[in-house]
């Protein structure tokens, strides 16, 4: 009781801030990172159905993003390869290829393909559009690409 208020004041307040406690708390938030960053890796690797598993008579060769939740794919499942349209509605077959695609690391050929495919299908429409402002009958597309294939 004789003390001086500041000393006594002094006495009590715990070293909160000391350097050690600072040390403890950046080495405790790094180890809840390394865990965290160690099980995100975990859940990667051990997801079924992951890209990479050998043996898989399934896998994805080449994906290419449309928009937002919209993408090609191009799936190979055994010797055959499809195109699917995959939306948050659900996943469909597009197109079935008649002979596998050489698929590289970079994929050119896909590319390649998918960029003819969308200008021979751009061509019929703008065919469609002329013969109806003619007064003609528009022709389908099944028989569009089949004039096609024979004409060249």
């Amino acid at each position: 009781m004789l003390t001086p208020l500041p000393a006594f004041a002094a006495q009590t307040e715990p070293a909160v801030f000391s350097p050690w406690a600072i040390l403890r708390l950046i080495a405790t938030l790094i180890l809840v990172l390394l865990v965290f960053f160690a099980l995100i890796w975990l859940f990667r690797r051990l997801q079924p159905g992951a890209a990479g598993v050998s043996g898989s008579p399934m896998r994805v060769l080449a994906s290419l993003p449309l928009g937002t939740r919209e993408r090609l794919l191009l799936v190979e499942v055994g010797k055959q390869q499809l195109l699917l349209g995959a939306t948050p509605a659900g996943i469909t077959l597009l197109h079935t290829l008649p002979e596998p695609l050489p698929v590289d690391s970079g994929s050119p050929a896909f590319s390649g393909w998918l960029r003819q495919a969308m200008e021979r299908c751009k061509q019929e429409q703008w065919q469609n559009q002329q013969a109806r402002s003619a007064g003609e009958k528009p022709s389908s597309s099944v028989a569009g690409s089949s004039s096609e294939g024979s004409s060249s």
